[in-house]
């Protein structure tokens, strides 16, 4: 027997494992990618006295410009309440959401029915278009047109770590009750990861009178969740 022979049979043979292992792997993957796409994601189940630490970056000079922190304060049926409080400042101020984190009313802002900022469950393609409207402590009043998607899933490395987030891109175009104020535009650009239940990261662009006028960028230092409490025994 040759060593032709011997050899041809192995590579045969290693041939076939190979083409069976990438299609083994190919599996793998369609069937993880899959069971992603089918398990969209709910609502947080968050609870009284979580925690976010986050920094404000600005996105032209990469500098930080404040850190601050959100905790949970209330909970009830239709509205998470949040304490906001930025690093090395006593004052506190609070901050209410929909159990979407959806903004009803942030520093003296109100919005009616909400700043649709997110939309549950949460999966890759989901896509909303939600008209609002805006009052401020100044009286002034704007109606705004949110248009935005969930492009990705994608994982996303902040101080706090690297998590699976989901990227939402949201256009959105307000108009001031003034007829003769500027239409003021922003790009912002979100990532959630159900795992924090919250945002990690987030980039927002402002545009005014044909121009760009701000980017910052904010980002998760830390954080801390609490435990579900426990059903009390009977």
């Amino acid at each position: 027997m040759t060593t032709r022979s011997l050899i041809l049979p192995l590579l045969i043979w290693n041939n076939i494992m190979l083409r069976r292992y990438f299609l083994l792997i190919m599996t793998v993957f369609a069937i993880c990618g899959s069971a992603m796409a089918d398990s969209p994601v709910g609502i947080p189940d968050v609870h009284i006295g979580d925690v976010w630490k986050y920094r404000s970056i600005d996105g032209y000079t990469n500098e930080t410009t404040l850190e601050f922190f959100h905790r949970i304060v209330k909970l009830n049926d239709k509205e998470i309440t949040i304490q906001i409080q930025n690093k090395n400042v006593s004052a506190k101020k609070l901050q209410f959401f929909t159990h979407e984190w959806n903004p009803i009313d942030i520093d003296g802002t109100k919005f009616d029915p909400f700043y649709p900022e997110y939309k549950f469950p949460m999966s890759v393609g989901a896509a909303w278009n939600q008209e609002y409207k805006s009052f401020d402590i100044h009286g002034s009043s704007y109606s705004s047109f949110v248009r935005a998607k969930i492009v990705a899933l994608e994982k996303v490395t902040v101080p706090a770590g690297t998590f699976d987030a989901y990227r939402i891109e949201r256009d959105i175009e307000a108009h001031s009750a003034n007829p003769d104020a500027n239409i003021t535009k922003g790009h912002i650009i979100t990532w959630y990861a159900p795992a924090v239940k919250k945002y990690v990261l987030m980039e927002c662009i402002t545009f005014s009178n044909g121009r760009e006028r701000s980017k910052e960028v904010y980002e998760l230092l830390e954080y801390s969740l609490k435990e579900k409490p426990a059903a009390p025994s009977n």
